[in-house]
């Protein structure tokens, strides 16, 4: 079964919604295993983007995605930030092999976004919902939006 993403009507108005369905459809089309954790995922993400005063809502049904314009349900997990952060969220590079995130002395130039975003958590201007209820779907998530293999 081919994956699948949708903008439903209003979500082609938003530009994070746009620009995230069509990195996705990119990474989509590019790599099979990003299909495969595509197909896995299952749960809604709410994406706030504060400083814009907008937000959407991914839904994954396995191996189907719906991008919402707004707050849609009750999301599994809530991403809410400046857009600029969360534009961030592609830069996380992950281990072929082990499909984790790049970390530690190795991976010091690779693992430069994922300490960024560990940052902004940290400081609060990045807040992530769901984390630790929810840590299959952001890491498969993570691995679908990631830029880098």
């Amino acid at each position: 079964m081919e994956p699948i993403v949708d903008l439903a009507p209003g979500a082609e108005e938003n530009p994070l919604a746009a620009y995230l369905g069509q990195l996705i459809r990119e990474h989509l089309a590019r790599d099979p295993k990003r299909a495969a954790d595509f197909r896995a995922l299952r749960g809604s993400v709410l994406v706030v983007a504060q400083d814009a005063d907008t937000s959407m809502t991914m839904r994954f049904d396995h191996g189907r995605l719906t991008i919402h314009d707004g707050a849609i349900g009750i999301p599994s997990v809530t991403f809410c930030g400046d857009e600029s952060a969360l534009r961030r969220l592609p830069d996380v590079a992950f281990h072929r092999w082990l499909r984790l995130p790049k970390l530690g002395v190795l991976h010091r130039r690779q693992s430069g976004p994922l300490r960024d975003l560990a940052r902004l958590v940290a400081r609060g201007e990045l807040k992530v919902y769901g984390l630790v209820a929810h840590p299959r779907l952001l890491l498969r998530l993570l691995r679908v939006l990631s830029r880098l293999p």
